[in-house]
């Protein structure tokens, strides 16, 4: 066989139709949904795909990209709306109490941002978009949300290691954040960085808690490991796993948080796959929320006691994820793509315009917060 003019084998299996050991057969969506004949006798899949296959790929992922849009804009409408509603109700209750000055509207404004109501509707809002688009992502391109949560040999011995290797991947991250946000300052450039988490008081702290450690890690695993990676990957496992990764850093919108996103996002799409399932990665980005909430709590509230101790706690879990990273990495495998793969990859994702366009969106937002930050 050369493998140069085509992929040919003597019956081509639709879960793993370029037949691909390193991926995780289980994992992977039916092919003939891309290609029907698929299943005809004597069909094969060329090196290069025709005009339909690649129109065929590129509908799920203008879908993907569509869905997406579809969230940054309800997400945003949807919060200046329900802002709105409680500046008008809090101007009915100042009203009667008195004149409003010219500038109340922006004093309001002002006012809410400051409120822990402020970052409960944020979050509320971003938090039911992303379930809305993900349920109904799916159920346009006919993925059962249910069986997102078919767990495969998973245990609690395996969820406390990716606990522990994920907040090795926040610590690494962490640092090379830093070192980029000082090469920027040293050129007199500093970067948007959203503060959401506003411990004024203690319903503050449980809405903080209750959305960044419970709400957020399931609404964005369903999202960006669920809807998006799921439809990424009917090519190629590794472009599903690093382009869902890459979505998931640029919508953070930030350098910081971006390079965590998609360092961790790598590992979090890889565990999904493994177990077929998004449990794991739920665990894994719930244990990093959790760990960065303690030490902002401890950080607000000088909490210098319970902040010592957690640092050694967090110290062990970073040294066991080193040890346990190593590891993975010497008896486990990334998926690799094939020839026939690569061809059905980045070059057909470049041109499918939603996707590209709600990559621009999050860009030119990030964008136009530094050019914020800096006037």
């Amino acid at each position: 066989m050369n493998e140069q003019e085509i992929t040919e084998v003597s019956e081509i299996n639709p879960k793993n139709p370029f037949a691909n050991e390193t991926e995780f057969e289980a994992y992977n969506s039916d092919y003939g949904e891309i290609v029907p004949q698929i299943r005809i006798e004597g069909c094969k899949i060329p090196l290069f795909p025709n005009l339909r296959e690649r129109n065929r790929i590129r509908r799920y992922e203008n879908i993907v990209g569509g869905f997406l849009l579809g969230h940054f804009a309800l997400s945003n409408i949807l919060f200046v709306i329900l802002g709105e509603a409680f500046i008008f109700f809090l101007s009915l209750a100042d009203g009667a109490a008195g004149t409003l000055p010219e500038n109340y509207h922006s004093l309001a404004w002002e006012y809410f941002g400051d409120t822990s109501s402020y970052t409960a509707l944020m979050m509320l809002c971003i938090a039911g978009c992303s379930i809305a688009v993900a349920w109904f992502g799916c159920k346009a391109t006919k993925i059962p949300v249910s069986h997102l949560f078919q767990t495969k040999d998973f245990s609690l011995g395996l969820a406390v290691s990716y606990i522990a290797i994920a907040l090795l991947i926040q610590t690494l991250t962490g640092w090379a954040a830093i070192g980029i946000e000082e090469l920027m300052e040293g050129v007199g450039v500093s970067d948007y960085d959203p503060d959401l988490m506003k411990f004024h008081d203690v319903k503050s702290v449980i809405i903080d808690f209750v959305y960044g450690v419970i709400v957020a890690p399931i609404t964005e695993e369903l999202l960006v490991r669920g809807f998006v990676m799921k439809n990424l990957s009917r090519v190629s496992q590794r472009f599903g796993i690093v382009m869902s990764a890459f979505f998931f850093g640029v919508w953070h919108e930030n350098i910081p948080q971006f390079i965590l996103a998609f360092m961790g996002g790598c590992f979090f799409g890889y565990i999904s796959m493994k177990h077929n399932s998004l449990v794991p990665s739920i665990i894994a980005h719930m244990g990093v929320n959790l760990c960065a909430t303690v030490f902002d709590l401890c950080d607000t509230y000088h909490w210098d006691t319970a902040s010592d101790i957690f640092n050694i706690f967090y110290v062990l879990m970073v040294i066991a994820g080193a040890i346990l990273l190593l590891k993975m990495l010497m008896t486990e495998r990334f998926p690799r793509t094939t020839p026939a793969q690569a061809e059905r990859g980045l070059r057909i994702a470049l041109t499918s315009p939603l996707l590209m366009g709600v990559l621009l969106c999050h860009i030119g937002s990030a964008v136009f917060m530094i050019v914020q930050e800096n006037v």
